[in-house]
């Protein structure tokens, strides 16, 4: 692909090989990149979809292979996609779910076996002697 400015894409529909719909570029951003821990722009594509949370797929900008209208093509496929999109959602409900304690190893042996280092957690009530 010829160096463009992808700052152009946002806003536009992202396609798969196939022309199939993947979702709309809402920003593009640079993250790292997956092999080479140099700073690559990502299209960052908004995914809705019925009774599920919305969820933001970075695809790397380099993937582009047309840009036409209001739709770009990237060289990937559906799968490929909803594969990264399943990843993403994994993550986030992981992210959801973690109380911020470090847990405990439940022999109650130690005073400081569980230690919030964040704060977020909710003080347990002291248990009276």
């Amino acid at each position: 692909m010829i160096l463009m400015d992808y700052t152009k894409l946002v806003g536009k529909i992202a396609a798969d090989k196939e022309s199939k719909k993947l979702g709309r570029i809402s920003r593009i951003e640079s993250l790292p990149g997956k092999t080479i821990k140099k700073d690559v722009p990502y299209a960052m594509i908004v995914v809705q979809k019925f009774l599920q949370k919305t969820v933001v797929v970075p695809i790397e900008a380099e993937k582009v292979t047309k840009v036409e209208g209001n739709y770009v093509w990237f060289s990937i496929t559906k799968s490929e996609f909803t594969e990264e999109e399943k990843r993403i959602r994994k993550i986030i409900t992981e992210r959801e779910i973690y109380t911020g304690t470090l847990g405990s190893s439940g022999s109650g042996i130690s005073k400081y076996s569980a230690v919030d280092q964040s704060g977020l957690v909710p003080k347990r009530k002291e248990r009276k002697r």
